[in-house]
């Protein structure tokens, strides 16, 4: 079907009708404020809905030629003041609102777009600073001094030149090769422009597809109000652009162009998940779960059907998905309700696609590899680019833009340590700061971390706590609120069991229905589709607050495990980081119920998870707990033995001629009771820190006496 153009009316008649349509719908004491009001304000933003309710055919010919006609209305605004002054040719119009039929993902966007009105919703990935930009040039002609001005294209890069002194500006007409001309920068007119970069959804994409990312010009009040991350819907103009590239031969100008939006207002997705479009049907069927006390166990067997057993873990992750509520005190500090959750486990145990799975499922859910991730990529970075004519511009990285989702990350160890450094700051404080190149900012990353990681040696072995096996920093470990341990140890009716699902679930996809006993995903309480909504329908709506009887329970449990470690001797079990912790917990199995009030029930559930988490990671070789062993990587026994093993090399310093040999240090460490492997250890963390030297072969000393 070919699009007709319709013919636009005079400028006078839009006018007219634009006057009409701002004096019908009251915006005439907006308008009067605006001018009492500037330069502090200045734009008028006109709901398109207003506008297709008083003149249809007005808001059609403005989706298909809307310079013309806000022009048109910015006229119509000026006639409406009283006094014409300075303050009149400072007005702008902004329309917000637009309709579904003006709205374009950027990845479909097409030539039959250009010179359109259009709204795009996506998410900010690249902010330039804010510059004034020359929009009306005054020249002076060197032969004749005529002044005269050179309009210039605001979406190009490339400043505009005067070929000639113009005669009809009272010039000499003298071409550029006969004269000169020299810009009068102080008569010339300038605008505040800031250039943002607008993406793709990372979520909306299909696997392996690249965001692809669109261009925006924003100018006067539009600048300075967005930062990487934000989720907006930007409304504009999409304009096209030549690029010329050099060469020898000179200027090579490109038969392919690019675009640019040239911004006329932009709308903040305040509410969170907004993007999710939930029908009434689905509000309905969502409705049916409130109340029902099994819907956390429901939403546990939904997660990744097919992979077997983890019950444990898929339900930690299943609270993590809902989160608990953030909260800001009375004194400003903000107390984060995302709960970040670490599998550590042997290869084989299906940590990689239970992550993929998450990532489907999760609303804003983005995924990454350790492999392939650096600070900068997963932080902010300050980079130079042509985007912003060669200035430095912020650009998000993933935990940025996961910003109200949720980030996952594999194969955690394999980061190196500088880049993994770069997520402390996210995973306590959910923000990213970066101070760069002279930019100087604070962005906000609130999301939940998942992430999964190998063991430093790639599989669990019995002669080592959990604790030395993990390849991450204690002040890593120590953010994350439940670090579960996945081993896999050979049992023959276990392997039996879970050898017969999976060969089960392979003959299901063969053969639908002839394995009654295996419920695949379309056998789950909750298809993919309908969890990620319920999840996105929860976190919208739901802020549960806590009852008594959860904040007893809760207290009741931290002050009983605190008990074990009054005892003398005895290592400190958990720490009040765990007590947070178990609120978050808390308050996100309520609000997967669809509860507004924590009870003790969630409380219940959130204990169970911690108690798992802690028997796994924190349990000492006496079975003690020891909250240590992830909170600073050395267990309360470990520091025992390593004060011993100081005693007994500075006894042996003094008693030899300030050195001592390895024999003598293995017959006193037993003398001491430490065995000779876990003095050996001892000996090489010291030395591998620099406490210890070698001056002689077997001649030890260390360098603080």
């Amino acid at each position: 079907m070919v699009a007709v153009k319709r013919t636009l009316p005079a400028p006078p008649e839009l006018q007219s009708r634009w006057g009409a349509v701002l004096e019908e719908a009251g915006f005439r004491p907006r308008i009067l404020h605006l001018h009492d009001r500037f330069p502090e304000e200045r734009s008028l933003e006109f709901p398109f809905a207003a506008l297709d309710g008083a003149d249809t055919p007005l808001a059609d010919l403005l989706l298909e030629r809307p310079e013309e006609v806000i022009d048109a209305g910015i006229r119509a605004m000026k006639e409406l003041l009283p006094v014409a002054g300075p303050e009149a040719e400072g007005l702008r119009l902004r329309i917000i609102g637009l309709p579904l039929t003006a709205h374009r993902t950027i990845r479909a966007i097409r030539e039959s777009d250009l010179n359109r009105f259009v709204a795009l919703d996506g998410i900010v990935r690249r902010v330039s600073e804010v510059r004034p930009q020359i929009r009306d040039a005054v020249f002076e002609c060197v032969a004749c001094r005529t002044k005269f001005h050179e309009p210039q294209d605001e979406t190009s890069l490339v400043f505009r030149e005067p070929l000639e002194c113009p005669e009809s500006q009272g010039g000499c007409g003298k071409t550029q090769g006969r004269t000169r001309f020299r810009l009068v920068a102080e008569e010339s007119t300038y605008v505040d422009a800031q250039r943002i970069e607008i993406q793709e959804h990372p979520e909306t994409l299909r696997h392996g597809a690249h965001p692809q990312g669109l261009s925006v010009l924003l100018m006067e009040d539009l600048t300075g109000k967005v930062l990487p991350g934000n989720r907006i819907v930007l409304n504009g103009v999409l304009k096209s652009f030549q690029r010329a590239t050099a060469s020898r031969s000179g200027v090579v100008r490109n038969t392919t162009f690019d675009l640019m939006v040239l911004g006329n207002s932009f709308e903040s997705k305040t509410r969170e998940y907004e993007e999710i479009d939930l029908t009434p049907e689905d509000i309905r069927l969502i409705e049916q779960f409130r109340g029902d006390p099994t819907v956390v166990d429901k939403i546990v067997l939904s997660l990744a059907p097919t992979i077997k057993g983890m019950e444990e873990e898929k339900e930690a992750i299943s609270l993590q998905l809902f989160g608990g509520v953030e909260k800001r005190h009375a004194d400003g500090i903000r107390v984060r309700g995302d709960i970040h959750v670490l599998l550590v486990g042997d290869p084989g145990t299906a940590k990689s696609q239970l992550l993929r799975y998450i990532a489907d499922v999760a609303p804003r859910g983005i995924y990454t590899s350790g492999k392939g991730a650096t600070a900068a990529g997963l932080t902010a970075a300050a980079v130079k680019d042509d985007f912003a004519g060669g200035r430095w511009v912020l650009e998000a990285g993933m935990l940025v833009l996961a910003d109200g989702g949720m980030a996952i990350i594999d194969e955690l160890d394999k980061m190196s340590a500088e880049d993994r450094s770069a997520m402390h700051e996210t995973l306590e404080q959910g923000t990213v700061s970066i101070a760069k190149a002279g930019i100087t900012s604070t962005l906000n990353a609130r999301c939940p971390v998942l992430a999964a990681a190998n063991p430093k040696w790639g599989r669990f072995t019995n002669d080592r706590t959990i604790a030395e096996q993990l390849d991450l920093p204690p002040t890593l470990l120590s953010r994350f609120d439940v670090i579960f341990s996945i081993r896999d140890i050979p049992n023959q009716e276990r392997d039996r069991s879970l050898s017969h699902k999976i060969l089960a679930s392979h003959r299901e996809v063969e053969h639908p229905g002839e394995y009654a006993e295996f419920a695949g995903p379309g056998g789950s309480p909750f298809p993919p589709d309908l969890l990620k909504k319920y999840i996105a329908f929860a976190r919208r709506t739901v802020r549960p607050t806590l009852s008594q009887a959860a904040l007893d329970a809760i207290e009741n449990y931290y002050v009983q495990v605190r008990r074990q470690g009054e005892e003398p001797n005895a290592p400190v079990p958990i720490t009040a980081r765990q007590l947070e912790a178990l609120v978050r917990l808390s308050e996100a199995a309520a609000r997967a119920r669809l509860s507004s009030e924590v009870g003790i029930e969630d409380a219940e559930r959130a204990i169970h998870v911690m108690q798992s988490f802690l028997k796994r990671v924190s349990m000492t070789e006496e079975g003690k707990l020891d909250i240590d062993l992830t909170q600073t990587g050395v267990s309360h026994s470990q520091r025992e033995r390593m004060d011993i093993a100081m005693r007994v090399m500075r006894d042996l310093q003094e008693q030899a001629n300030g050195t001592f040999t390895i024999e003598q240090y293995h017959e006193a460490a037993e003398k001491a009771r430490i065995s000779i492997a876990h003095a050996d250890s001892i000996l090489q963390t010291m030395r591998n820190q620099g406490e210890i030297i070698e001056p002689r072969p077997n001649q030890y000393q260390l360098v603080r006496f």
